[in-house]
């Protein structure tokens, strides 16, 4: 993954204050794409979560840049239009950073990633402490290939994470999460986030431009939004009406490292393992959709699935 400057999704402050991490944000370059219009193949890489910290409970921290070398190998040897990296690259710290992003200069597939749950807190951290206080950059955005349009979605849109800079994002976190709980919902947890109106507006926009277009539509986001768990995205019904409505063939997710899959309607719900989990146990995947034809080949501890119509 090599470092571009300027990022749609940054302001120039933002971009400078963040350095060679506002990679994390930039678009990925898909002028080198294989897709012939007929199959389409991806990579998918779910919560490396690198720290230099000793092991707690199944996470195996220190672990993960091997971990995350070996997939990134594994990956460049099969012919790809893209890798989507689901979000949570580090665990805490923003010195953790630049080993993670030193492995990812080994990639050779265009790169989409995700800003998980772990990485906000770490940014938005970084970003308050500046002088002036700078708030955590939205992160959704979309790219696309002949036939297919690819959302990427901000579930820290609205969160804990926002920091003051964000204007009233952090106060109306607080607000969701109260009557989340209020309500006694699994995902009412700090650990999650939402995502605002702006942002369900543009999906919306998105998702009627693709219809229009006769376009396949497949949406990436760090939060899983079904089946039912504590770490769903806030407003997860609400995203999951949104998709189904305009029959999205899949949403991808990570965030819950014990993985998952659900099916509504004529969408498939796939949330992929956590990375460091595990002393040696190296999940990811390669996706291949042909036709209606949705193949999950899972590495290592990921379950591999074949899901149609």
């Amino acid at each position: 993954m090599t470092v571009i400057t300027s990022s749609p999704l940054l302001s120039e402050a933002q971009e400078q204050a963040l350095g060679n991490v506002s990679a994390l944000y930039q678009l990925p370059d898909m002028h080198d794409a294989a897709v012939s219009g007929v199959r389409l193949r991806f990579g998918l890489i779910a919560d490396p979560q690198y720290a230099d910290a000793d092991v707690q409970k199944e996470r195996y921290y220190r672990n993960s840049l091997n971990k995350l070398a070996t997939a990134i190998n594994e990956l460049n040897d099969l012919k790809l239009d893209f890798v989507v990296t689901l979000g949570d690259l580090v665990d805490r710290d923003w010195s953790s950073y630049q080993a993670v992003l030193a492995r990812y200069e080994a990639l050779r597939h265009p790169h989409a990633v995700l800003i998980g749950n772990h990485d906000a807190q770490v940014i938005s951290q970084h970003l308050a402490a500046q002088s002036p206080a700078l708030g955590l950059p939205k992160s959704y955005y979309q790219f696309s290939l002949p036939g297919y349009r690819f959302l990427v979605i901000d579930g820290n849109d609205v969160s804990l994470y926002c920091n003051h800079a964000n204007g009233e994002d952090r106060q109306l976190a607080e607000f969701m999460l109260d009557e989340l709980t209020e309500c006694q919902q699994s995902q009412a947890q700090p650990w999650n986030g939402a995502v605002g109106r702006k942002q369900l507006e543009w999906i919306e926009q998105n998702l009627k431009q693709a219809r229009a277009q006769g376009e396949t539509v497949l949406v990436f986001g760090h939060y899983p939004l079904t089946p039912v768990n504590s770490h769903n995205l806030w407003n997860c019904e609400t995203l999951v009406e949104l998709l189904c409505r305009y029959n999205v063939r899949a949403y991808f997710a990570g965030h819950d490292h014990r993985g998952g899959y659900d099916r509504v309607e004529n969408t498939d719900f796939i949330t992929l393992k956590g990375m460091v989990d595990g002393e040696s146990s190296l999940p990811f995947s390669s996706v291949t959709l042909t036709g209606d034809v949705l193949t999950i080949t899972g590495y290592g501890p990921e379950v591999s699935r074949v899901l149609s119509f």
